[in-house]
């Protein structure tokens, strides 16, 4: 035991330098994967890393002092299955009829050392299931390869670093450690109720990284610098190293050349880069930044020159102010040298009145910092309002050049008219939707869960119809719930597409179900055993202040699930439901949390009850997750108190629609003539 105690111990203290050493592969990858830290994924992935450093110190630690000693039980495999169990029989007295022989029974090496076997590959099962989302065959496979790379390592002498094995290669820790893996796997089933799901972890990050958070950007800053300082190094080792500093430059001069170097380095790095590249700095570009104007318009290259001339302005004013101070003396004469011995007479107190001035600049940072993320907006330095440049994610600015391209939903169907007219026609359109919001599905939960699509009458109707073929190929339990029989409806394509899809589903035995007008415990039944809701009912043609039924009892059954939580759970109708009433009952701003085990709730094109085209809210309205909209961002998607409904809204263009864009500009912008008067 005290063997297994030392080997972590040396894990815990070997851990902080692995930590460090992956920490900015770690913040890179976060940022050009998610593009923001969450704190639970951090500490999930740290404490993986520890982990399994404790796993392999385990396994493989203390190492022989000789190379080339030979272990004489190590020489031969152990092939034979369950041989701990004939050993500890044969070597203990157990017996099944007398308890106190069970308890000298664990103390037998044979017994906990299998136990120990289990446990080691315990925590792997759980962190598999919970952070990666594996199935129980991937957890089997996956510990069994763990462990084998375990038993490899000690038969090959840790890979060829010994010459004999030191370690008995047993096939019963194969069996033990996979078991743990296993049985890891389903312990931490019941946790996971009780833990923040971990896609929308992945989710919330994605969305807090379409904005340049303050970390990201120093990160990026920092590296920048870096590069020019290694840059300059470089440079000066190449001057010296060749003789060039010496026969060129006097005596002496080596700051003053390294830092002209480094000033042209920063020149390159931070404008002349930015320049030819869009925007982006070296770093900027690993972490996916971009410079542009506040309107996410490419900048001017005297902006860039603007922004980064008096960020090194301000930084360097302040450091030297300090540099006089502290090198203040009475070297000069006249009034040089009496301002000289005043300043280093009283140089205390000029030092403190700059730790003051610095403290208060950084205080005021981290308050206009705090004030921005609690408005919502972008916080913006001095730099930056004075060359009028912000610093974006690339994202974020897609996002904010499609957002200003908004289409009205009259002309979001005038466009869909246009590409039908260019021969790709609403059903094909209906088709990508369809996809589309499977896709999306899809990346929530790569496994597949069970999903229930509530599908109106209408076209909206029908990408839900298309997205529940999509996702039943792929496997995922789907019930649609739908107000009517498919060959009933009356939108086409809508009513077409949802006839095929019916059919498909029964010729290819799909797990599709359909329920026609179901009653309110059916309805309920349907949505308590989903882990994903699709609102496909009633899209952008919303307009009012009410839904009708049945519409209006789906939303309130998806919304109770989402807010209040399964039945079981205490769920009570006197509560007051304030997410079942529209914008005319002034709701606050921020509908209540989420109940834990709540399904993940996204909507076609715009929640329903949701006006696209103004963002006012009927009652009820779906509250979504995430909006999946089509071709074009809606106003009422983007509008102030929209996001509470709307959730994190992403755009599936379809097609590529800039050439049936310009054709809409130039219409709009041709004079409309008057008719003739007789």
């Amino acid at each position: 035991m005290s063997t297994y105690a030392s080997n972590i111990i040396f894990a815990a203290t070997a851990f902080p330098l692995a930590a460090f050493l992956i920490t900015l592969p770690y913040l890179i990858y976060q940022y050009r994967r998610f593009g923001s830290i969450p704190w639970l994924r951090t500490l999930v992935v740290y404490s993986f890393a520890f982990y399994l450093m404790c796993a392999y110190f385990l396994v493989l630690l203390p190492l022989p002092a000789d190379r080339s000693a030979v272990v004489p039980y190590a020489a031969a495999p152990q092939l034979a299955p369950f041989n701990f169990l004939r050993q500890f029989l044969a070597h203990a007295a157990f017996s099944p009829a007398d308890p106190a022989s069970w308890i000298s029974a664990i103390h037998s090496p044979y017994i906990y050392e299998a136990l120990f076997n289990v446990l080691l590959l315990v925590p792997l099962g759980m962190y598999l299931r919970y952070y990666f989302r594996r199935t129980w065959w991937q957890t089997l496979l996956i510990g069994f390869a763990v462990t084998l790379s375990f038993e490899l390592s000690q038969l090959t002498g840790l890979w060829g670093l010994y010459e004999h094995p030191y370690r008995l290669f047993d096939v019963d820790d194969l069996i033990m450690n996979t078991l743990g893996a296993m049985t890891g796997f389903w312990l931490v089933g019941p946790l996971m109720r009780a833990l923040p799901d971990i896609r929308l972890v992945n989710e919330e990050a994605r969305q807090a990284g379409l904005h340049a958070g303050a970390v990201r950007r120093a990160l990026s800053f920092t590296m920048d610098f870096a590069l020019a300082l290694v840059s300059t190094s470089a440079c000066m080792f190449a001057l010296r190293s060749t003789g060039i500093l010496a026969a060129t430059f006097a005596p002496g001069t080596d700051d003053g050349v390294a830092a002209a170097i480094l000033t042209c380095a920063c020149l390159v790095v931070f404008g002349a880069i930015p320049v030819l590249a869009h925007g982006q700095t070296p770093a900027q570009k690993l972490l996916r930044l971009r410079v542009v104007r506040p309107d996410a318009s490419p900048a001017r290259w005297y902006q860039y020159a603007a922004r980064y001339g008096l960020l090194f302005l301000f930084a360097a004013l302040p450091l030297f102010a300090l540099l006089l101070v502290i090198g203040a003396g009475a070297s000069q004469g006249g009034e040089a040298g009496a301002v000289g011995r005043f300043v280093a007479a009283q140089r205390g107190y000029f030092t403190g009145a700059w730790a003051a001035l610095m403290l208060a600049w950084a205080i005021s940072l981290v308050m206009r910092a705090r004030h921005a993320v609690r408005a919502g907006t972008p916080f913006v330095m001095l730099n930056g309002l004075m060359s009028n440049t912000r610093v974006m994610t690339e994202q974020g600015v897609e996002i904010e050049r499609e957002r200003r391209r908004a289409l009205n939903v009259a002309d979001v169907a005038r466009l869909e008219q246009m590409i039908a007219e260019d021969g790709m026609p609403l059903s094909a359109l209906m088709e990508q939707a369809g996809i589309a919001v499977a896709e999306a599905v899809r990346d929530w939960a790569p496994d597949p869960v069970p999903v229930a699509i509530l599908a109106g009458s209408g076209n909206n109707g029908g990408d839900g119809w298309v997205a529940a073929q999509a996702l039943a190929e792929a496997g995922y339990p789907v019930t649609l719930i739908a107000p009517d029989l498919a060959e009933r409806l009356h939108a086409e394509p809508a009513r077409t597409v949802a006839m095929s899809v019916f059919s498909q589903a029964a010729k290819q035995g799909l797990p599709l179900s359909v329920l026609i007008a179901p009653d309110a415990d059916i309805l309920t039944d349907a949505i308590e055993r989903a882990d994903v809701v699709v609102d496909a009912l009633l899209g952008t043609g919303f307009a009012g202040t009410g839904v009708r039924e049945p519409y209006a009892t789906w939303i309130k059954a998806a919304n109770r699930k989402r807010f209040e939580g399964p039945r079981e759970r205490g769920r009570g109708r006197h509560r007051k439901r304030v997410y079942e009433q529209g914008d005319h009952a002034r709701l606050p701003y921020s509908l209540p949390a989420k109940a834990k085990g709540a399904p993940f709730a996204v909507s076609i094109d715009a929640p329903s009850g949701l006006s696209a085209q103004t963002g006012a809210a009927a009652a009820p309205c779906f509250a979504a997750d995430m909006t999946v909209t089509m071709l074009a961002y809606k106003p009422g998607l983007i509008a102030p108190g929209a996001r509470r409904w709307t959730g994190i809204v992403t755009l599936a263009k379809l097609v590529d629609t800039r050439p049936y864009l310009e054709k809409l500009r130039s219409l709009d912008a041709e004079p409309k003539h008057a008719p003739p008067t007789l």
